[in-house]
């Protein structure tokens, strides 16, 4: 287990840190400090007003930060344009003089910058450019999956809408159901949590479906249950092609819908209305069946994220989807994702 100081200078929010409060919130390894000056004398959950990393403080500066013992310094956003601050080059300067191994989820990657490089090479310390992609490029073949497995797929109406916190909770789930299950991350988070994945934002397009496909061939071959994370959404003016990329490569088997409650139009594209719940699913399906064409892969439940909400806000926000779509809907991290198991058990059951 690594011991991880997570660099957020300014920035740390539940929207801008989603990487930072997915670590913290799910990887093995452990949080001992965050870095953002603005919260220094906080802990994390003060900071972000949720019930979170009581136990983590938060820090001035990487020079505050050693008092923890870190082995590991972790770039905790993904700006857009994905380029590393330039005023925070010296915390990473500081942490590799002190030994620390920097782990960066940036666009830009870290090794290929020479200063950095150069001193982490003279430190002896890695540096892990997560979004640097690994195995051979691939044009998908449409191979069918392992037949008694099943590959579920998180979609949404948006970026950040909580799919990969859904497929990790159904993860979760299944395991305490006995049930052989894996999670397959698609994006800089989910695989610093993993330690395994595939950063399908930084792959060249033709091979996107094709480096998915061979990731969940090798996964259903080994377990009964893939949750594969997705991305962006096929909605989305500027990230839907990975999404469809993705759709196809893991070709799903069922998959489960994700929205921000209340949201009226892309985050940053406000002249990008969203369309009604039953559009966003129709047109998901509509997408694996033009290659699929059996009908078969659907929408099964939703998973509403209630952020803001209080309890009764929040359970209101849920019958109305669920009288809208007509599907089983939960938000996961209030109430868990039983529900949402259980549809999919369900599903598979009836097919």
């Amino acid at each position: 287990m690594r011991r991880i100081v997570i660099l957020a200078e300014a920035a740390f929010t539940l929207h801008r840190a989603k990487t930072a409060t997915g670590v913290i919130r799910y990887s093995k390894d452990k949080v001992v400090a965050v870095i953002d000056s603005t919260h220094a004398g906080k802990n994390v959950a003060q900071a972000l007003n949720v019930a979170l990393g009581e136990d983590i403080p938060m820090v001035r500066d990487i020079n505050e930060a050693l008092q923890y013992e870190p082995d590991a310094l972790m770039i905790g956003i993904a700006p857009v344009g994905g380029a590393l601050p330039p005023s925070w080059r010296w915390q990473l300067t500081t942490a590799i003089e002190h030994g620390l191994d920097i782990i960066s989820g940036l666009h830009t990657f870290i090794s290929d910058d020479e200063e950095l490089r150069t001193a982490a090479e003279q430190k002896g310390v890695m540096i892990w450019d997560v979004r640097r992609p690994q195995g051979q490029p691939r044009v998908a073949k449409f191979a069918p999956h392992r037949s008694g497995s099943h590959t579920v797929l998180m979609v949404g109406s948006d970026c950040s809408a909580g799919k990969m916190t859904v497929a990790l909770e159904l993860e979760r789930v299944a395991a305490q159901r006995d049930l052989n299950g894996s999670f397959l991350a698609t994006g800089q988070t989910g695989i610093m949590i993993s330690n395994n994945g595939l950063p399908i934002d930084h792959l060249i397009s033709d091979f996107v479906a094709g480096m998915v496909e061979e990731q969940v061939l090798q996964l259903a071959e080994e377990h009964d249950w893939v949750f594969v994370e997705g991305q962006g959404a096929l909605n989305h003016p500027g990230y839907s092609p990975v999404t469809l990329g993705l759709i196809h490569g893991s070709a799903p088997d069922a998959m489960i819908f994700c929205h921000l409650a209340g949201a009226k139009t892309i985050d940053g594209y406000e002249n990008c209305p969203l369309p009604s719940l039953q559009r966003l699913i129709h047109i998901n399906e509509d997408a694996i069946d033009w290659v699929r064409q059996d009908g078969k892969c659907k929408v099964v439940g939703l998973a509403l994220m209630t952020v803001g909400m209080n309890d009764e806000e929040a359970q209101a926000a849920i019958k109305a989807a669920e009288e809208e779509t007509g599907l089983p809907t939960t938000d996961v991290i209030r109430f868990g994702a039983e529900k949402l198991m259980d549809a999919l058990q369900q599903h598979f059951s009836a097919h």
